[in-house]
């Protein structure tokens, strides 16, 4: 990418950042609504004979994508050079003799390179700022809406509730028992689920909810009259579901993430905003919790405590440190160059020719039964070139530099924080969470790009 070392003669040059060499189409606000409509349909009721169908189409769309999107001659970059990497080398598991069949492993290359696609068709996009602010704000409402329908689920139980997810109702009473939570008032709900059809969904959209939050705060300029109020309404019930999910990493990686963001204000000076950010947190956080109380009631906050009652180290360790234990000492030495695609998740499930017997509850199980070290190795260099990339674009100063630009390059960031703590937490890059990973960073890259080339054009001019 071209780096912009220059700045505008004068201010009356500045909105030609915006300016790019093709006619900016709106690929990417097409294709995130495509992606949130077809989580939609999984709550639509009767659908349980086309659900598998509608989780296969929100793949499907970022697969679509890489085809429809048209070449405008990309340059190679590291991150795409990694992402090949990643492809040849389930091409080459593709042909492991202890795979699930070939209809399974192919089925898991469709799926790895659905979650990559992003990489390889937004860089096409001609993306610019105000598409990006356009994509954040329209995943902003999306998150904050389902937050919100997370605390009307817990506050009116029995209403407002979507279908459960066939997969989790098949795995027995005892199973979905473990789902549910007690509220003050002595009944047994399920997790609040928001806009999803899994228990606890709400707490992920209670995060993202919070995140994508703090960008709309602090923006210079709010997408819409009267953004701000509703952010706060949205950080509100999104740190309401966080506290009633009682999903306690998620609540944990919001407050890293957080604390993300507000390094990067601070190493960018931006000083200001840092204090009003502090300021706000330390009102909505006790105004959150004080509501939740009174949903949640002891429950909630016996769940809570369990954070401070023990060293985090052996906090996570009895929850799901021993998945990792577990890689490390048994799956790493028996498959360190893979296991054979298809044989874990949903992959294994609809397409695999028998059980295996394999599971991967963290993603660095799942990538090393997938791939093995090198995918391990492969994986975690695409995040830290994409991520370290956000640091870059976070950092920058100057008149040429759009504002806007920098905030959600330091939001996208503690975004990417998040994501990687919640590797040790669960596979995110094995369904829907990965595409959108990959798909809200190659915006910001793509915006970061044109912004360049904008900035370049006008200094030759």
């Amino acid at each position: 990418m071209l780096e912009a070392t220059t700045s505008f003669p004068n201010r009356q040059d500045t909105p030609a950042i915006n300016r790019v060499a093709h006619p900016p189409r709106p690929w990417l606000v097409g294709f995130v609504l495509l992606h949130i409509s077809c989580q939609l349909l999984l709550l639509v009721p009767g659908l349980s004979s086309g659900r598998v169908l509608v989780r296969i189409a929100a793949f499907g769309v970022s697969l679509l994508f890489l085809v429809m999107v048209p070449s405008r001659g990309v340059q190679r970059t590291p991150l795409r050079t990694c992402a090949f990497c990643i492809l040849a080398l389930l091409g080459l598991e593709f042909f492991h003799p202890e795979g699930s069949g070939l209809l399974a492993a192919l089925a898991a290359i469709m799926l790895k390179l659905a979650v990559l696609a992003p990489i390889f068709w937004m860089p096409r996009t001609g993306t610019t700022t105000t598409q990006l602010q356009s994509l954040m704000t329209i995943l902003w409402l999306f998150y904050a809406l389902s937050a919100v329908l997370g605390v009307l689920q817990a506050y009116f139980p029995g209403q407002f509730q979507p279908p459960l997810s066939a997969v989790l109702a098949a795995k027995g009473a005892m199973r979905v028992a473990g789902l549910e939570i007690e509220l003050a008032s002595g009944e047994r709900v399920f997790r609040p689920m928001g806009l999803t059809d899994s228990p606890g969904g709400a707490a992920s959209a209670g995060m993202y909810a919070v995140l994508l939050g703090i960008g709309m705060l602090l923006s210079a300029k709010p997408p819409f009259k009267g953004a701000r109020p509703v952010a706060l309404v949205g950080m509100i019930a999104g740190l309401m579901c966080l506290y009633l999910c009682q999903i306690r990493s998620l609540l944990i990686m919001t407050a890293v993430c957080t604390l993300s963001i507000m390094v990067l204000l601070l190493i960018s000076g931006r000083i200001t905003r840092l204090l009003g950010l502090l300021g706000t947190a330390g009102a909505l956080v006790p105004a959150a919790f004080a509501l939740a109380l009174g949903i949640g009631g002891k429950s909630m906050v016996a769940r809570l405590t369990t954070l401070v009652a023990a060293e985090p180290g052996a906090v996570y360790y009895k929850n799901r440190g021993v998945f990792l234990e577990y890689m490390l000492t048994h799956d790493l030495p028996l498959y360190p160059l893979g296991a054979g695609l298809g044989r874990i998740g949903m992959v294994n499930s609809y397409f695999g020719e028998a059980s295996t017997g394999l599971w991967a509850e963290i993603q660095w199980s799942a990538w090393l039964l997938d791939g093995g070290i090198a995918l391990i190795v492969l994986y975690a260099s695409a995040i830290l070139l994409v991520s370290w990339r956000c640091v870059r674009i976070a950092l920058r100063q100057g008149r040429a530099v759009d504002p806007s630009l920098t905030l959600w390059a330091a939001v996208i960031f503690a975004y990417n924080v998040g994501v990687v703590a919640v590797c040790f937490n669960y596979a995110v890059f094995e369904g829907t969470g990965g595409v959108e990973f990959w798909l809200i960073n190659m915006a910001l890259l793509s915006a970061a790009q044109s912004t360049e080339r904008g900035v370049l054009r006008t200094n030759l001019a």
